[in-house]
């Protein structure tokens, strides 16, 4: 029953039955449904599945949305080779800082002195 409605479906909007008249937009997922014969969750589960980028261009929810984009930032490899790259840059800045300044307040006054003409 699965491959049914999966080839149905792929070959629905293969010849682009899932769009209007004149090509003016996407119908319903209910108009979908009586058309192909199933259920609309079957529908959304299998344009979810096997045609994101439809899905996302028609029928998506702002949830749908805002989810996929979180999930692109996160799983981008430079950004998150970024990060770890600005966190031991970080990490060694404020170690070098540190060392600087427990320098200059352990014997501070005493070598500045020195340098006095």
């Amino acid at each position: 029953m699965k491959a049914i409605h999966r080839t149905t479906i792929a070959t629905y909007v293969a010849s682009q039955s899932h769009l209007r008249g004149a090509l003016r937009g996407a119908k319903t997922l209910r108009q979908m449904a009586k058309e192909v014969g199933t259920t609309k969750s079957t529908v959304r589960r299998w344009l979810r599945r096997n045609h994101w980028h439809l899905w996302m261009e028609h029928w998506a929810s702002v949830e749908d949305i805002w989810e996929a984009a979180r999930q692109d930032r996160e799983q981008r490899p430079d950004r998150r080779a970024k990060e770890l790259t600005e966190v031991q840059a970080r990490k060694e800045l404020l170690a070098g800082l540190d060392g600087s300044l427990a320098e200059l307040t352990s014997d501070g006054p005493a070598r500045w002195h020195d340098l006095r003409p």
